[in-house]
């Protein structure tokens, strides 16, 4: 295919950022923006020189549009991508990809039934330290793996709860803490430690915030090659302060931040960190590349369930006080 692969982005809270990367990335092509906020939808529009609708279904008839970027609160994440799925388009779905393993089954299913890519859009897993860790990882570095860690320590005020009406509830957000904020490390920690066998214990809570769900939650889990793994993430420290992941095993280690930055330690010096270069800068650039040239995606639907199961048996045991078992 020589032509542009035409892209919709809907919902324009982050999707805003999102729609510039499509414009921004070659051989895409920003068509359109959604919004059910029609003054919003119409503002990024003018900004981006696109078009704007408030109903994405509006789209899904154009033979212009191949991409479904789906930007919108995690529990709509689904109702938007099967149906679009369904009339033949491609869907990238922001993190996490559902609040329910159901739901995000519902979307791999319409997918592979409609030959459709389905791309989770993780952002950290484009980071070229990511990569580095991964393959230290996968050649043996730090030798026998020992402990995974995700540590997040943000603030978020009432206000961002409140405004939202849908951040901090089940339904629409999924969770709190966890699988708003620090989703994201638990998707780096099963995408470096492998499978996880079980979550032995978990914590949730509420201790600074009017919300259903959590704003601090802990968890220690066993992956199936015997390494635990730890995630603490939370949104009531008093300011931004970290977000890390921390892998290390008998022979070397490393610490990683949201950004891509690595501190490396290995017990003998003469190791050095591998080079490697992520395969794309964005899930814009690799969903381009996917459609085109056939290249896999970097965190496909089956990929992106993975760290949506971790969290789901976070929360059961949490609830429960018990062990709980993945699949």
């Amino acid at each position: 295919m020589s032509d542009a692969i035409g892209f919709i982005v809907v919902g324009l809270g982050m999707g805003r950022n999102r729609a510039k990367m499509v414009k921004q990335t070659e051989g895409a092509k920003l068509v359109g923006v959604v919004d059910i906020n029609e003054e919003r939808a119409k503002k990024v529009a003018e900004e981006l020189n696109c078009e704007w609708h408030t109903d994405f279904r509006t789209f899904l008839d154009r033979p212009d549009v191949h991409v479904v970027w789906v930007m919108t609160p995690s529990g709509l994440h689904a109702d938007i991508a099967v149906p679009s799925l369904e009339a033949g388009k491609h869907v990238i779905v922001t993190k996490p990809m559902e609040v329910n393993l159901e739901r995000a089954d519902a979307m791999i299913e319409a997918a592979e039934r409609n030959k459709r890519l389905l791309l989770v859009d993780f952002d950290m897993r484009y980071l070229k330290g990511a990569w580095q860790i991964r393959k230290a990882v996968a050649d043996g570095l730090f030798g026998k793996l020992i402990l995974l860690e995700g540590r997040l320590k943000w603030y978020r005020s009432q206000e961002y709860y409140s405004k939202s009406g849908w951040r901090g509830t089940w339904r629409y957000d999924g969770g709190g803490s966890l699988a708003n904020q620090t989703i994201h490390l638990i998707d780096q920690l099963v995408w470096i430690g492998g499978e996880v066998e079980c979550v032995e214990a978990a914590r949730i809570g509420v201790f600074a915030h009017e919300i259903e769900t959590e704003d601090l939650g802990v968890a220690i889990f066993r992956f199936r090659n015997g390494a635990l793994g730890t995630v603490l993430g939370t949104t009531t420290f008093p300011k931004d302060a970290y977000a890390v992941v921390e892998v290390h095993g008998d022979k070397g280690g490393a610490i990683m931040d949201v950004n891509g930055q690595v501190r490396w330690f290995f017990r003998d010096e003469s190791v050095t960190p591998p080079e490697i270069e992520p395969p794309f800068a964005n899930s814009a650039e690799n969903m381009v590349a996917a459609i085109k040239n056939g290249a896999p995606l970097v965190c496909d639907g089956r990929e992106g369930r993975k760290s949506l199961e971790l969290l789901t048996a976070i929360y059961k045991s949490a609830q429960t006080g018990k062990p709980v078992a993945l699949a």
